[in-house]
């Protein structure tokens, strides 16, 4: 006997349209990003990251400055973010309403 089972496209469809939203946002936000945001941005990676810090390293040492570093893992970070504060945040950077209450 085959086994079949059903297809869904309900994953699929909802990330197109998470796709959709998401840029519309960035859209609106990206002028208020602070330029060091690397992540979650087009053309802007860790890695991205990663060749800014060493940069700002090298330049220290060459400046006869210390480096120090602190690493801290976020494994989960957004799910400890108050989300109050980041509905205050989305509403200071002018966000429609609808994004808004829909994130909510």
């Amino acid at each position: 006997m085959i086994d079949l089972r059903l297809i869904s496209l309900t994953a699929t469809s909802s990330k197109l349209l998470e796709s959709f939203v998401g840029t519309w946002i960035l859209d609106i936000i990206k002028d208020k990003l602070d330029v060091h945001q690397y992540g979650a941005l087009k053309c802007r990676s860790t890695t991205h990251a990663l060749v800014d810090m060493v940069h700002h390293w090298y330049k220290a040492v060459d400046d006869g400055q210390s480096v120090r570093a602190v690493l801290i893992d976020f494994a989960k970070a957004f799910d400890h973010v108050d989300h109050n504060i980041l509905i205050a945040r989305l509403t200071e950077f002018s966000l429609s309403d609808v994004i808004i209450q829909w994130m909510c």
